[in-house]
């Protein structure tokens, strides 16, 4: 007979993550963080994998973090949130919106803008990139705006992004 191997996954007691929470703990989510010391609910590094099972969560919130993952663990990353995300699951994000200041951060590896995940949109013809799948729940702002901030990026400390994750059928 053989043996059953043990899941390696955490059923969620919340169906919201918080990925790289630091000291921003949210309450009714599942508070994750590589820093033990930031006393996480789960001590985990997104870039070695996400420690839940496939369709968990409803909700994934990441505020300032992304911007830390190495470029060659970029794909995987966004692959796992992927795979963890319910069909239709809201992911929002807070990120450094692409100025000096951000691209010179010694611990950043990417800066963004409104438009930095646009390849994930379910219209992209680039979507061998990742199985990511987007559909942008809050508008860009108008033309003038990001101009303004395209011109005087140093006014703008970070961009908000909304979206709802599609998976295929």
């Amino acid at each position: 007979m053989r043996n059953k191997s043990k899941n390696k996954h955490i059923k969620p007691k919340y169906q919201k993550l918080n990925i790289g929470c630091g000291y921003n703990k949210k309450k009714g989510f599942i508070n994750i963080d590589k820093a033990k010391s930031v006393n996480p609910d789960k001590v985990v590094d997104v870039e070695k994998g996400l420690p839940f099972p496939d369709n968990a969560f409803e909700y994934i919130y990441s505020e300032h973090c992304l911007e830390h993952i190495e470029p060659q663990n970029w794909r995987f990353v966004l692959n796992e949130i992927c795979r963890i995300a319910k069909n239709n699951c809201i992911l929002e994000l807070k990120l450094p919106f692409d100025n000096l200041g951000q691209r010179t951060n010694a611990d950043h590896f990417r800066t963004f803008s409104w438009h930095s995940f646009d390849q994930f949109s379910e219209e992209s013809k680039r979507g061998y990139y990742s199985n990511l799948k987007l559909k942008r729940l809050h508008k860009c702002p108008n033309k003038l705006v990001k101009l303004f901030y395209y011109l005087f990026p140093f006014l703008k400390y970070e961009v908000h992004l909304k979206f709802k994750v599609v998976k295929r059928k």
